[in-house]
Protein backbone atom coordinates (compact mmCIF):
# COMPACT_ATOMS: atom_id res chain seq x y z
CA UNK A 1 0.00 0.00 0.00
CA UNK A 2 2.81 2.43 0.66
CA UNK A 3 4.61 1.91 -3.03
CA UNK A 4 4.66 5.06 -4.40
CA UNK A 5 3.00 5.03 -8.02
CA UNK A 6 5.03 5.37 -10.70
CA UNK A 7 3.48 7.51 -13.59
CA UNK A 8 4.92 5.99 -17.41
CA UNK A 9 6.91 8.84 -18.86
CA UNK A 10 5.03 10.54 -21.81
CA UNK A 11 5.84 13.20 -24.21
CA UNK A 12 3.49 16.59 -23.24
CA UNK A 13 1.97 18.40 -26.20
CA UNK A 14 1.41 21.88 -26.19
CA UNK A 15 0.99 22.32 -30.39
CA UNK A 16 -1.31 19.28 -30.34
CA UNK A 17 -4.96 19.98 -32.49
CA UNK A 18 -8.32 21.87 -31.07
CA UNK A 19 -10.05 18.63 -31.31
CA UNK A 20 -7.56 16.42 -29.02
CA UNK A 21 -7.38 19.47 -26.56
CA UNK A 22 -11.03 19.89 -26.24
CA UNK A 23 -11.07 15.88 -25.77
CA UNK A 24 -7.70 16.12 -23.69
CA UNK A 25 -6.37 13.43 -25.04
CA UNK A 26 -3.04 12.86 -27.14
CA UNK A 27 -2.25 14.42 -30.28
CA UNK A 28 0.50 13.01 -32.81
CA UNK A 29 0.54 16.43 -34.28
CA UNK A 30 0.44 15.17 -37.59
CA UNK A 31 -0.65 17.23 -40.33
CA UNK A 32 -3.21 18.29 -42.17
CA UNK A 33 -5.38 14.96 -39.96
CA UNK A 34 -4.02 13.72 -36.78
CA UNK A 35 -5.21 10.24 -36.06
CA UNK A 36 -6.97 10.81 -33.72
CA UNK A 37 -9.23 12.74 -35.77
CA UNK A 38 -9.12 10.83 -38.83
CA UNK A 39 -10.83 7.63 -36.11
CA UNK A 40 -13.78 9.73 -35.40
CA UNK A 41 -14.09 11.60 -38.46
CA UNK A 42 -13.72 14.98 -36.99
CA UNK A 43 -12.22 18.03 -38.93
CA UNK A 44 -8.45 18.88 -37.99
CA UNK A 45 -7.71 22.02 -36.98
CA UNK A 46 -4.61 23.60 -35.32
CA UNK A 47 -4.07 27.24 -33.60
CA UNK A 48 -2.07 29.87 -35.85
CA UNK A 49 1.69 29.43 -35.14
CA UNK A 50 3.03 32.27 -33.22
CA UNK A 51 5.84 34.07 -33.73
CA UNK A 52 8.78 34.54 -31.10
CA UNK A 53 8.07 38.29 -30.98
CA UNK A 54 3.92 37.43 -30.23
CA UNK A 55 5.02 34.98 -27.55
CA UNK A 56 6.25 37.47 -26.02
CA UNK A 57 4.06 40.36 -26.47
CA UNK A 58 3.68 43.62 -28.27
CA UNK A 59 4.54 46.33 -27.44
CA UNK A 60 1.36 48.18 -28.97
CA UNK A 61 -1.66 46.12 -27.38
CA UNK A 62 -4.50 45.99 -29.66
CA UNK A 63 -7.24 48.54 -28.53
CA UNK A 64 -10.11 47.66 -26.66
CA UNK A 65 -12.78 45.90 -28.39
CA UNK A 66 -10.76 45.58 -31.80
CA UNK A 67 -10.79 41.69 -33.48
CA UNK A 68 -7.73 40.07 -33.32
CA UNK A 69 -8.65 38.85 -37.11
CA UNK A 70 -9.11 42.28 -38.16
CA UNK A 71 -5.27 42.43 -37.39
CA UNK A 72 -3.34 41.13 -40.91
CA UNK A 73 0.48 41.00 -41.17
CA UNK A 74 1.92 42.83 -44.19
CA UNK A 75 4.40 41.41 -46.69
CA UNK A 76 5.35 42.41 -49.96
CA UNK A 77 2.40 40.82 -51.40
CA UNK A 78 0.30 43.96 -49.48
CA UNK A 79 -0.21 47.60 -50.23
CA UNK A 80 -2.41 50.28 -48.56
CA UNK A 81 -5.05 51.62 -50.50
CA UNK A 82 -5.23 55.27 -50.56
CA UNK A 83 -8.73 55.27 -51.94
CA UNK A 84 -10.32 54.86 -48.72
CA UNK A 85 -9.84 57.46 -46.15
CA UNK A 86 -11.64 56.71 -43.11
CA UNK A 87 -10.60 52.92 -42.81
CA UNK A 88 -7.30 51.16 -43.94
CA UNK A 89 -7.51 48.70 -46.25
CA UNK A 90 -4.89 45.91 -46.63
CA UNK A 91 -5.05 45.23 -50.73
CA UNK A 92 -3.13 41.71 -51.36
CA UNK A 93 -1.95 42.16 -55.08
CA UNK A 94 -4.70 39.61 -56.24
CA UNK A 95 -7.40 42.33 -55.89
CA UNK A 96 -9.01 41.12 -52.45
CA UNK A 97 -8.88 43.72 -49.57
CA UNK A 98 -8.64 43.08 -45.68
CA UNK A 99 -9.80 45.45 -43.27
CA UNK A 100 -7.57 46.72 -41.03
CA UNK A 101 -9.98 49.05 -38.90
CA UNK A 102 -10.33 52.40 -37.99
CA UNK A 103 -8.50 52.87 -35.12
CA UNK A 104 -5.37 52.66 -37.41
CA UNK A 105 -6.42 55.04 -39.74
CA UNK A 106 -3.69 57.69 -40.15
CA UNK A 107 -4.89 61.42 -40.53
CA UNK A 108 -1.76 62.33 -41.88
CA UNK A 109 -3.00 66.19 -42.62
CA UNK A 110 -3.21 66.37 -38.46
CA UNK A 111 -0.18 64.59 -38.18
CA UNK A 112 1.88 67.11 -39.94
CA UNK A 113 0.14 70.30 -38.41
CA UNK A 114 1.06 68.62 -35.16
CA UNK A 115 4.92 68.43 -36.00
CA UNK A 116 5.10 72.13 -37.45
CA UNK A 117 3.58 72.76 -34.15
CA UNK A 118 6.06 71.01 -31.78
CA UNK A 119 8.96 71.53 -34.00
CA UNK A 120 8.47 75.23 -35.10
CA UNK A 121 5.68 77.16 -33.57
CA UNK A 122 5.98 76.24 -30.22
CA UNK A 123 9.28 77.83 -29.68
CA UNK A 124 7.94 80.88 -31.58
CA UNK A 125 5.44 81.53 -28.69
CA UNK A 126 7.97 81.22 -25.56
CA UNK A 127 9.37 84.83 -24.64
CA UNK A 128 12.41 82.78 -22.78
CA UNK A 129 14.51 79.62 -23.59
CA UNK A 130 12.92 77.54 -20.61
CA UNK A 131 9.38 77.60 -21.78
CA UNK A 132 9.66 76.42 -24.91
CA UNK A 133 9.38 72.64 -23.90
CA UNK A 134 5.93 74.02 -21.89
CA UNK A 135 4.41 74.61 -25.43
CA UNK A 136 5.69 71.89 -27.48
CA UNK A 137 5.66 69.38 -25.11
CA UNK A 138 3.80 70.10 -21.63
CA UNK A 139 0.91 71.95 -23.72
CA UNK A 140 0.29 69.21 -26.18
CA UNK A 141 0.13 66.38 -23.24
CA UNK A 142 -2.51 68.66 -21.98
CA UNK A 143 -4.02 68.52 -24.48
CA UNK A 144 -4.66 64.34 -25.36
CA UNK A 145 -7.00 65.21 -22.49
CA UNK A 146 -8.84 68.59 -24.00
CA UNK A 147 -9.77 68.05 -27.43
CA UNK A 148 -10.32 72.14 -27.68
CA UNK A 149 -6.58 73.09 -26.93
CA UNK A 150 -5.34 70.79 -29.31
CA UNK A 151 -7.88 71.78 -32.24
CA UNK A 152 -6.59 75.31 -31.09
CA UNK A 153 -3.13 74.46 -31.30
CA UNK A 154 -3.55 72.50 -34.91
CA UNK A 155 -5.29 76.08 -36.10
CA UNK A 156 -2.12 77.94 -35.40
CA UNK A 157 0.26 75.27 -36.88
CA UNK A 158 -1.84 75.59 -40.02
CA UNK A 159 -2.14 79.66 -39.88
CA UNK A 160 1.80 79.60 -39.65
CA UNK A 161 2.30 76.93 -42.19
CA UNK A 162 0.09 79.63 -44.34
CA UNK A 163 2.61 82.26 -43.64
CA UNK A 164 5.61 79.75 -44.70
CA UNK A 165 4.49 77.83 -47.49
CA UNK A 166 4.68 77.75 -50.82
CA UNK A 167 1.82 80.73 -52.31
CA UNK A 168 -0.15 77.86 -53.86
CA UNK A 169 -0.89 75.91 -50.92
CA UNK A 170 -1.03 79.03 -48.66
CA UNK A 171 -4.92 79.39 -49.09
CA UNK A 172 -5.81 75.65 -48.35
CA UNK A 173 -3.75 75.93 -44.74
CA UNK A 174 -5.45 78.89 -43.95
CA UNK A 175 -8.88 76.99 -44.76
CA UNK A 176 -7.76 74.47 -42.47
CA UNK A 177 -6.79 77.16 -39.90
CA UNK A 178 -10.06 78.76 -39.54
CA UNK A 179 -12.06 75.02 -39.82
CA UNK A 180 -9.93 74.04 -36.74
CA UNK A 181 -9.94 77.04 -35.01
CA UNK A 182 -14.16 77.51 -34.95
CA UNK A 183 -14.18 73.45 -33.76
CA UNK A 184 -12.13 74.62 -30.99
CA UNK A 185 -14.35 77.58 -30.27
CA UNK A 186 -17.26 75.16 -30.03
CA UNK A 187 -15.74 72.48 -28.20
CA UNK A 188 -14.35 74.81 -25.63
CA UNK A 189 -17.97 76.61 -25.65
CA UNK A 190 -19.79 72.81 -25.24
CA UNK A 191 -17.18 71.17 -22.81
CA UNK A 192 -15.92 74.08 -20.46
CA UNK A 193 -18.97 74.90 -17.93
CA UNK A 194 -16.59 76.05 -14.88
CA UNK A 195 -12.86 76.43 -14.52
CA UNK A 196 -11.28 74.29 -12.08
CA UNK A 197 -8.09 72.06 -10.76
CA UNK A 198 -8.64 69.49 -13.62
CA UNK A 199 -9.03 72.37 -16.23
CA UNK A 200 -7.30 75.08 -15.76
CA UNK A 201 -4.08 74.81 -17.12
CA UNK A 202 -5.60 73.97 -20.47
CA UNK A 203 -7.96 76.92 -20.05
CA UNK A 204 -5.17 78.78 -19.84
CA UNK A 205 -2.79 77.60 -22.48
CA UNK A 206 -5.89 77.71 -25.01
CA UNK A 207 -6.42 81.28 -24.18
CA UNK A 208 -2.71 81.69 -25.16
CA UNK A 209 -2.85 80.41 -28.65
CA UNK A 210 -6.18 82.23 -29.54
CA UNK A 211 -4.69 85.33 -29.58
CA UNK A 212 -1.69 84.75 -32.11
CA UNK A 213 -4.42 82.99 -34.41
CA UNK A 214 -6.86 85.88 -34.10
CA UNK A 215 -4.25 88.86 -34.53
CA UNK A 216 -2.96 86.91 -37.81
CA UNK A 217 -6.46 86.54 -38.84
CA UNK A 218 -6.89 89.98 -38.58
CA UNK A 219 -4.29 90.92 -41.25
CA UNK A 220 -6.16 88.35 -43.77
CA UNK A 221 -9.08 90.83 -44.48
CA UNK A 222 -6.75 93.91 -44.84
CA UNK A 223 -8.66 94.81 -47.91
CA UNK A 224 -12.26 95.90 -46.20
CA UNK A 225 -11.76 97.92 -43.69
CA UNK A 226 -15.20 97.09 -41.57
CA UNK A 227 -14.32 93.40 -41.48
CA UNK A 228 -10.58 94.17 -40.39
CA UNK A 229 -11.80 96.45 -37.63
CA UNK A 230 -14.34 94.06 -36.16
CA UNK A 231 -11.77 91.27 -36.16
CA UNK A 232 -9.57 93.19 -34.47
CA UNK A 233 -11.99 93.98 -31.46
CA UNK A 234 -13.76 90.47 -31.54
CA UNK A 235 -9.68 90.02 -30.68
CA UNK A 236 -9.80 92.62 -28.16
CA UNK A 237 -13.28 91.39 -26.54
CA UNK A 238 -12.39 87.70 -26.63
CA UNK A 239 -9.04 88.21 -24.93
CA UNK A 240 -10.83 90.72 -22.35
CA UNK A 241 -13.14 87.69 -21.77
CA UNK A 242 -10.37 85.34 -20.79
CA UNK A 243 -8.23 86.74 -18.10
CA UNK A 244 -10.93 86.80 -15.18
CA UNK A 245 -11.58 83.13 -16.15
CA UNK A 246 -7.84 82.04 -15.23
CA UNK A 247 -7.25 84.89 -12.59
CA UNK A 248 -8.02 82.83 -9.77
CA UNK A 249 -5.78 80.13 -10.57
CA UNK A 250 -2.80 82.68 -11.07
CA UNK A 251 -1.15 82.00 -8.10
CA UNK A 252 -1.17 77.74 -8.97
CA UNK A 253 -0.11 79.07 -12.31
CA UNK A 254 3.18 80.58 -10.97
CA UNK A 255 3.41 77.61 -8.86
CA UNK A 256 3.22 75.01 -11.51
CA UNK A 257 5.13 74.34 -14.87
CA UNK A 258 3.29 76.93 -16.15
CA UNK A 259 4.88 79.22 -14.39
CA UNK A 260 7.53 79.60 -16.65
CA UNK A 261 5.48 80.82 -19.61
CA UNK A 262 4.99 83.82 -17.40
CA UNK A 263 7.47 86.69 -19.09
CA UNK A 264 9.55 88.68 -17.34
CA UNK A 265 8.23 91.78 -17.85
CA UNK A 266 5.19 91.27 -16.20
CA UNK A 267 6.28 89.71 -12.99
CA UNK A 268 6.00 91.44 -9.88
CA UNK A 269 3.85 94.04 -11.11
CA UNK A 270 0.53 95.24 -9.45
CA UNK A 271 -1.00 97.83 -12.52
CA UNK A 272 -3.95 99.03 -10.15
CA UNK A 273 -1.38 100.55 -7.73
CA UNK A 274 1.70 101.16 -10.07
CA UNK A 275 2.12 105.13 -10.18
CA UNK A 276 2.58 107.36 -13.23
CA UNK A 277 5.59 107.92 -14.64
CA UNK A 278 6.82 112.00 -14.29
CA UNK A 279 8.44 111.61 -17.90
CA UNK A 280 7.25 109.70 -20.89
CA UNK A 281 7.81 109.34 -24.42
CA UNK A 282 4.09 109.61 -25.26
CA UNK A 283 3.87 113.53 -24.88
CA UNK A 284 1.48 114.36 -27.40
CA UNK A 285 -0.90 110.99 -25.84
CA UNK A 286 -0.99 113.03 -21.91
CA UNK A 287 -1.24 116.31 -23.50
CA UNK A 288 -4.52 114.82 -25.38
CA UNK A 289 -5.71 112.91 -22.15
CA UNK A 290 -5.58 116.64 -20.57
CA UNK A 291 -7.51 118.17 -24.13
CA UNK A 292 -10.02 115.74 -23.26
CA UNK A 293 -11.04 117.10 -19.95
CA UNK A 294 -13.02 120.32 -21.98
CA UNK A 295 -14.54 118.21 -24.55
CA UNK A 296 -16.38 115.28 -23.08
CA UNK A 297 -18.39 113.88 -20.57
CA UNK A 298 -17.47 112.44 -16.79
CA UNK A 299 -17.34 108.78 -18.01
CA UNK A 300 -15.73 109.33 -21.20
CA UNK A 301 -13.23 111.04 -19.69
CA UNK A 302 -12.56 108.60 -16.86
CA UNK A 303 -11.84 106.06 -19.51
CA UNK A 304 -9.78 107.67 -21.90
CA UNK A 305 -8.02 108.91 -19.06
CA UNK A 306 -7.37 105.46 -17.38
CA UNK A 307 -6.36 103.81 -20.61
CA UNK A 308 -3.77 106.61 -21.25
CA UNK A 309 -2.77 105.96 -17.77
CA UNK A 310 -2.34 102.54 -17.97
CA UNK A 311 -0.99 102.86 -21.52
CA UNK A 312 1.94 104.68 -20.00
CA UNK A 313 2.56 102.35 -17.81
CA UNK A 314 2.92 99.62 -20.38
CA UNK A 315 5.74 102.23 -22.21
CA UNK A 316 7.56 102.43 -19.13
CA UNK A 317 7.68 98.94 -17.92
CA UNK A 318 8.43 97.57 -21.58
CA UNK A 319 11.71 100.07 -21.55
CA UNK A 320 13.29 98.78 -18.75
CA UNK A 321 13.54 95.65 -21.09
CA UNK A 322 16.37 94.79 -23.22
CA UNK A 323 14.12 92.82 -25.12
CA UNK A 324 11.13 93.26 -26.99
CA UNK A 325 7.80 93.83 -25.22
CA UNK A 326 6.24 90.25 -24.91
CA UNK A 327 2.86 89.54 -26.20
CA UNK A 328 1.47 89.16 -22.10
CA UNK A 329 2.67 92.68 -21.80
CA UNK A 330 0.36 93.86 -24.61
CA UNK A 331 -2.42 91.84 -23.29
CA UNK A 332 -1.96 93.96 -20.31
CA UNK A 333 -3.47 97.09 -21.68
CA UNK A 334 -6.20 95.13 -23.38
CA UNK A 335 -7.34 93.18 -19.89
CA UNK A 336 -7.71 96.28 -17.90
CA UNK A 337 -9.06 99.21 -19.74
CA UNK A 338 -12.65 99.68 -19.10
CA UNK A 339 -15.48 98.47 -20.45
CA UNK A 340 -16.82 101.95 -21.29
CA UNK A 341 -13.46 102.58 -23.94
CA UNK A 342 -14.10 99.39 -25.56
CA UNK A 343 -17.42 100.47 -25.93
CA UNK A 344 -16.38 104.19 -27.16
CA UNK A 345 -13.58 102.14 -29.40
CA UNK A 346 -16.57 99.38 -30.76
CA UNK A 347 -18.71 102.80 -31.68
CA UNK A 348 -15.39 104.35 -33.50
CA UNK A 349 -15.07 107.39 -31.08
CA UNK A 350 -12.10 109.28 -32.51
CA UNK A 351 -10.78 109.31 -29.33
CA UNK A 352 -10.32 105.71 -28.50
CA UNK A 353 -9.14 105.57 -31.78
CA UNK A 354 -6.43 108.11 -31.01
CA UNK A 355 -5.35 106.01 -28.17
CA UNK A 356 -5.64 102.79 -29.62
CA UNK A 357 -3.18 103.72 -32.78
CA UNK A 358 -0.91 104.70 -29.84
CA UNK A 359 -1.04 101.15 -28.54
CA UNK A 360 -0.40 100.22 -31.82
CA UNK A 361 3.02 101.58 -31.29
CA UNK A 362 3.83 99.04 -28.62
CA UNK A 363 2.93 96.55 -30.89
CA UNK A 364 4.63 97.18 -33.48
CA UNK A 365 7.82 97.51 -31.29
CA UNK A 366 6.93 93.02 -30.33
CA UNK A 367 9.22 92.36 -33.51
CA UNK A 368 9.83 89.37 -31.95
CA UNK A 369 6.21 87.79 -32.42
CA UNK A 370 5.58 86.43 -36.07
CA UNK A 371 2.11 86.69 -35.81
CA UNK A 372 1.88 90.64 -35.09
CA UNK A 373 3.74 91.45 -37.76
CA UNK A 374 1.26 94.22 -39.68
CA UNK A 375 -1.22 94.45 -36.74
CA UNK A 376 0.06 97.85 -36.12
CA UNK A 377 0.03 99.27 -39.60
CA UNK A 378 -3.48 97.60 -39.65
CA UNK A 379 -4.50 99.69 -36.70
CA UNK A 380 -3.23 102.91 -37.65
CA UNK A 381 -4.70 102.64 -40.94
CA UNK A 382 -8.17 102.11 -39.10
CA UNK A 383 -7.78 105.04 -37.02
CA UNK A 384 -6.51 107.47 -39.98
CA UNK A 385 -9.59 106.65 -41.94
CA UNK A 386 -12.14 106.90 -39.03
CA UNK A 387 -10.44 109.57 -37.42
CA UNK A 388 -11.81 113.54 -38.53
CA UNK A 389 -9.50 115.51 -40.63
CA UNK A 390 -9.48 117.76 -38.02
CA UNK A 391 -8.23 115.18 -35.00
CA UNK A 392 -5.45 113.75 -37.29
CA UNK A 393 -2.90 115.47 -36.27
CA UNK A 394 -3.05 113.94 -33.15
CA UNK A 395 -1.51 110.27 -35.23
CA UNK A 396 1.50 112.00 -35.88
CA UNK A 397 3.71 110.14 -33.31
CA UNK A 398 2.15 106.73 -34.07
CA UNK A 399 2.49 107.17 -38.19
CA UNK A 400 6.14 108.34 -37.53
CA UNK A 401 6.71 105.42 -34.71
CA UNK A 402 5.38 102.79 -36.52
CA UNK A 403 6.08 104.00 -40.49
CA UNK A 404 9.10 106.10 -40.09
CA UNK A 405 9.18 107.19 -43.75
CA UNK A 406 5.54 108.44 -45.83
CA UNK A 407 4.13 105.69 -47.32
CA UNK A 408 1.37 105.21 -50.31
CA UNK A 409 -2.34 106.28 -48.95
CA UNK A 410 -4.00 103.28 -47.55
CA UNK A 411 -6.41 101.13 -49.46
CA UNK A 412 -9.45 101.68 -46.80
CA UNK A 413 -9.11 105.35 -47.87
CA UNK A 414 -11.58 104.93 -51.47
CA UNK A 415 -13.76 102.53 -49.75
CA UNK A 416 -14.50 104.86 -46.57
CA UNK A 417 -14.58 107.94 -48.76
CA UNK A 418 -17.69 106.23 -50.74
Amino acid sequence: MNRAKIRKSHKKSRNGCLPCKSRHVKCDEQKPNCANCVKHDVACEYRPLRSREASNGSPLPLPVGTPTSAYTPLSNDYSFDPVIPDIIRVVPKNGVSTPVGPDLALNIPQMRLLHHYTTVTAKTLAAKTDAVEVFSNTLVQIAFSHSYLLQAALALSALHLSLLCDPAERQDYFLQAERYHDAALANFQATVRDIDDSNFKAVLLFAGILFPHACVASIGVSTDLDHAFDSILSNLVLTRRIRPMVTPFYEQVKQSELGRIIPEDIQNIDWHTEEQPPDTELVQLRKFSEVVHHVYPPDIVDAYGYACHLLELVFQVAAKSPNPPSDALLKIWIHLVSDRYVELLSERQPGSLIIFAHYAVIMHRAENCWYLDGVAEQILRIADVLVPSEWKAWLEWPKEQIRGRSIPPTPFSEAAAT
